[in-house]
């Protein structure tokens, strides 16, 4: 078990993590959110392995376009590959629809072998989604959750004893952050309604706390997946990255200074850099020992203290059967997916 730990932080920002390559000629990758920042830089390293089929997602058609351009310049592949699709994660017919496209289409017909769930958001006012959800609430975790449950079952098809699938989640060391402002949920009477309430706590704490449920999700998922299991589902971290996730801080020249300011004295990594840690979870040696963990700079780590006190496993069981049956409202697939591939509380 683990704490925040500033010494910590800068050992990892200074090591040279690996770079990995390797074949990947019979495996489907796709990785969610990758038109910029460490999902393209991810995506980049990926697509240099030659996987069968590399899937890309983008909130447009326009953005879609584009990455695959940048991915066939970059690789010098011909994109035959390469396949770019819309999904908007602040949207859940977005969501359902995308799903429904990639069942659909022929090339899951062998299922999908790693999906790097890396789409995020920060927003700096309260905002509220055409679903009635806050923006970063549903972005960093409902959706995030919805498509891993809807995608359960390609990533089920294409594992095999040897080689099982890998369900990659993008957290962040902010979820250290997040933990404080649980303290007091056992006497909440909802929890996702509490979170989602605009007097919950601030932006940046809303983003921390999305990136702890995330940890969560993944642990209680790993957890009623059947054993030995078809999916390695995991959580990484990629460090603090100069990225695009500010970028509603763009008409914002103070805020946009102050974050300036925190990269240059927190070491911050290239997007490069930062996504090293994704491909290692999905493509790197060993998978069954990231099976439900945490993976900072490519190695496995332990999550904050909090997740693993009485309290805080009561309310990650509280979450993951809110977070079901919420969406399960939202689209039929999910209760007959949870109930097909995974074990029962």
């Amino acid at each position: 078990m683990g704490k925040f730990s500033i010494l910590q932080y800068f050992r990892e920002q200074w090591r040279t993590l690996p770079v990995h390559s390797g074949d990947l000629e019979t495996k489907a990758v796709m990785v969610v959110g990758s038109n910029v920042g460490i999902g393209l830089e991810a995506s980049v390293h990926l697509a240099r392995m030659k996987p069968r089929s590399l899937f890309t997602t983008c909130r447009d058609e326009e953005k879609c376009e584009r990455t695959r351009e940048v991915l066939m310049e970059r690789t010098g592949d011909d994109g035959t590959g390469i396949t770019s699709m819309p999904l908007d994660l602040s949207s859940f017919d977005s969501v359902r629809a995308f799903a429904a496209t990639f069942s659909a289409e022929a090339c899951s017909d062998r299922g999908l072998n790693v999906l790097v769930a890396n789409a995020g958001t920060f927003v700096q006012e309260y905002t509220r989604t055409d679903d009635n959800w806050e923006v970063m609430f549903q972005v960093n975790y409902l959706s995030m959750v919805l498509l891993s449950i809807l995608m359960l079952p390609h990533l089920v098809k294409a594992s095999s004893s040897e080689s099982p699938s890998r369900l990659v989640v993008v957290s962040s060391f902010g979820h250290h952050f997040g933990v404080g402002k649980l303290r007091n949920a056992a006497r909440w009477e909802s929890v996702l309604e509490t979170i989602n309430d605009s007097k919950f706590c601030n932006s940046a704490d809303r983003y921390n706390v999305s990136k702890l449920l995330q940890v969560m999700f993944v642990r209680e998922l790993a957890a009623r997946l059947p054993s030995p299991t078809p999916v390695v589902a995991c959580t990484v971290q990629p460090g603090f990255c100069r990225s695009n996730l500010f970028r509603d801080l763009d008409g914002n020249w103070y805020a946009r200074s102050l974050v300036s300011l925190m990269g240059a004295l927190l070491s911050a990594r290239t997007p490069e850099q930062g996504s090293r840690t994704l491909v290692h979870a999905a493509v790197g040696d060993d998978p069954l020992a990231m099976h439900g963990r945490y993976l900072s700079s490519c190695q496995v780590t332990e999550e904050d203290d909090y997740i693993f006190t009485p309290e805080g496993k009561a309310f990650s069981g509280r979450l993951w059967t809110e977070t079901i049956d919420t969406l399960s409202k939202v689209d039929g697939r999910v209760p007959e997916i949870v109930k097909q591939y995974l074990r029962v509380d």
